[in-house]
């Protein structure tokens, strides 16, 4: 049965509010990658494993805030908690707090890497923060990312997440190259720009840069290339070079803390870092809901003033009230909700490869536990980077536009995720793959077989 489609005569009230919003918001949203190559939305509301745009359209979402939303829309757990705060005990207090305790407690107890904490107020500060903190340790100045992730958008983080392929280099010594305009040059000689999944290349370089390299800022699994999981040994080997080599080992779990497991990906593959940032899922949704913390031994830096770490937001218990419940639920119902997790991404999984093999469309899908992504033009694993980036996006582009115009939505960019919640069922699983059916026939008639180059 074709689904309803939204087109222009849908979205009226969408088309005038987001023109309102362009005249007092520059580009009409406050983040780079929201609107990327896809049809505005403007929401009204969220509600379980749906949103809801000013037209009254529904879309089943499996973008989810870019992950946060492991309970889906409007969990009255952690609705709840919130009101109660803020109605009894008020929004912001910059003073420790009952909830600093509790929620600290809680990650400390879940997270492997994690012995002490601090609060931040995204990821991107999570992770500026734990660069510090490693350049103060070691007394050595530069970094080390991959080539294809994002660890943020401040001047020592944002390098090479999308580079241009006219310039980055040869694939086992990336070039270093800023992901925009306004970062200062001179900051391009405090980072190097690694290949992931490559240990033999990271060690020569580890090796080259040992004396001025404070960290390796590493997504354990690279998740804003997609999803490009670890070959075997690739963190063992990691986590023997840096320490070999005197060089602080942080894992950027914005993505994947509390997400593919509740210990995040160190507890998956059983590697733990030195210092650990998390964000996303830990708050369930909740604005500003971030941490870095790792080792006493380096956190007493911290605690003694040597490093400088600030925000008048940073653990503020409005904040923390919604952790609080988003932790509760994920250590208490630990089994079942990563059970649900996994079992609503594993049906999605299956029914994706099957709708793209019964349809004659080379496609990998790649898969750890409840975040998936789909490399259209590839039927071997993608483990590289640059292998990520030879694959047909016109061919992804085009089949996310499809299904958003049928009601069912996943993020435009080849390079995001889709995120499964507790709030996805059996009936959002079939509607989904009857779109996605659907859509990928129209774009394969349209574009022909999708193909990597």
């Amino acid at each position: 049965m074709a689904a309803n489609i939204i087109d222009d005569s849908h979205l009226e009230k969408t088309q005038e509010m987001f023109a309102k919003c362009q005249e007092v918001i520059s580009g009409g949203e406050s983040s780079y990658a929201r609107l990327i190559g896809t049809r505005p939305i403007v929401m009204e509301r969220g509600e379980g494993a749906y949103f809801f745009d000013v037209d009254g359209n529904a879309y089943v979402d499996w973008c989810l805030g870019y992950g946060p939303m492991i309970f889906g829309h409007r969990p009255k757990p952690l609705l709840d908690s919130i009101i109660v705060q803020i109605t009894q005990g008020g929004m912001l207090y910059t003073f420790p707090h009952e909830l600093d305790y509790e929620v600290g407690r809680k990650i400390v107890q879940a997270v492997p890497g994690i012995e002490q904490l601090r609060f931040a107020n995204s990821g991107s500060e999570a992770t500026q923060a734990a660069i510090r903190l490693a350049r103060a340790y070691t007394g050595k100045d530069k970094v080390m990312k991959w080539e294809g992730s994002y660890n943020g958008f401040l001047d020592s983080q944002a390098y090479s997440h999308v580079p241009a392929a006219d310039a980055w280099g040869t694939e086992k010594f990336p070039r270093t190259l800023p992901s925009g305009a306004g970062i200062p040059r001179v900051m391009e000689e405090t980072v190097v720009v690694a290949p992931f999944n490559d240990i033999e290349a990271v060690e020569v370089l580890v090796k080259r840069h040992r004396d001025q390299l404070a960290c390796v800022l590493a997504e354990p699994i690279l998740a804003d290339a997609g999803i490009i999981q670890p070959v075997p040994g690739f963190l063992e080997g990691l986590r023997r070079i840096c320490d070999e080599n005197d060089v602080v080992l942080i894992f950027d779990e914005v993505i994947t803390g509390f997400r593919v497991s509740l210990g995040g990906a160190q507890e998956l593959y059983g590697i733990t870092p030195d210092i650990t940032c998390v964000a996303k899922a830990v708050g369930g949704g909740t604005p500003g809901a971030a941490a870095f913390g790792g080792k006493k031994e380096l956190m007493e830096l911290e605690a003694d003033g040597t490093v400088l770490h600030g925000g008048t937001y940073s653990g503020n218990p409005m904040t923390l009230a919604g952790m609080n419940a988003a932790l509760d639920i994920l250590i208490n119902d630990r089994e079942r909700v990563y059970g649900h997790l996994n079992t609503i991404a594993n049906a999605m999984v299956a029914g994706m490869r099957g709708i793209f093999e019964e349809n004659g469309v080379p496609a990998y899908v790649s898969q750890v536990g409840p975040m998936w992504q789909v490399f259209f033009g590839h039927e071997e694993p993608v483990t590289r980077y640059r292998q990520a980036r030879a694959s047909d996006t016109r061919f992804f582009e085009q089949l996310q536009t499809e299904c958003q115009a049928r009601g069912v939505y996943f993020h435009n960019f080849n390079f995001e995720r889709f995120f499964a919640s507790t709030a996805h069922t059996k009936t959002e699983v079939d509607r989904s793959l009857e779109v996605i059916a659907e859509a990928t026939k129209i774009v394969k008639d349209r574009l022909g077989v999708p193909t990597a180059g």
